[in-house]
């Protein structure tokens, strides 16, 4: 799981400008140096782990793992939320799909359209140990991706929804 979590490195193809306008500098400023939930971008592993010991978040009644990544100032620079319920799921289909979708639109809410959004991954063009990044939103100097990932283990494949909050520029 660590190595797909690692190497959640994605290309997107469709640009998406419908929305993109509402992202206006106030909003940007606003929220780019929040990283999820109540952790901000350049807060020590201390702070984030007094926020999420559990290494849990709920999001809209959703409930995501947290990984966090610090930078060599030991500041957070990245978090990755995986589905909690697709976690150890095996099937590709559209109860995959929907659950990447509520991540989507958790952050639909405050973003609005993703700037690239790719669609649905498919199941043959999944690679073991990476990720399908189906949308992006640039947000200042934030990225998010929402996406899926697969991992191959001896039980047969794992298919779970990843997403990534990061900073560009650090």
């Amino acid at each position: 799981m660590f190595v797909s979590v690692m190497a959640f490195l994605f290309s997107c193809g469709q640009n998406n400008k419908g929305k993109v306008g509402v992202l206006t500098d106030s909003l940007i400023r606003a929220t780019e140096d929040i990283a999820v939930g109540n952790a901000k971008f350049g807060i020590s592993e201390k702070e984030f782990n007094e926020l999420y010991p559990d290494s849990l978040i709920d999001l809209d009644g959703n409930k995501y793992i947290l990984t966090s990544f610090f930078n060599s100032s030991n500041e957070l620079n990245m978090v990755y939320l995986i589905d909690s319920a697709t976690f150890y799921n095996t099937k590709f289909d559209q109860a995959l799909f929907n659950r990447m979708d509520l991540i989507k639109e958790y952050f639909m809410k405050t973003y609005g359209t993703p700037q690239h959004n790719s669609g649905y991954p498919k199941e043959k063009k999944m690679k073991n140990g990476k990720a399908f990044e189906a949308c992006i939103w640039n947000v200042g100097k934030k990225k998010i991706a929402v996406g899926v990932a697969l991992e191959e283990t001896d039980r047969g494949n794992i298919y779970y929804v990843i997403s990534h909050v990061d900073r560009n520029n650090l």
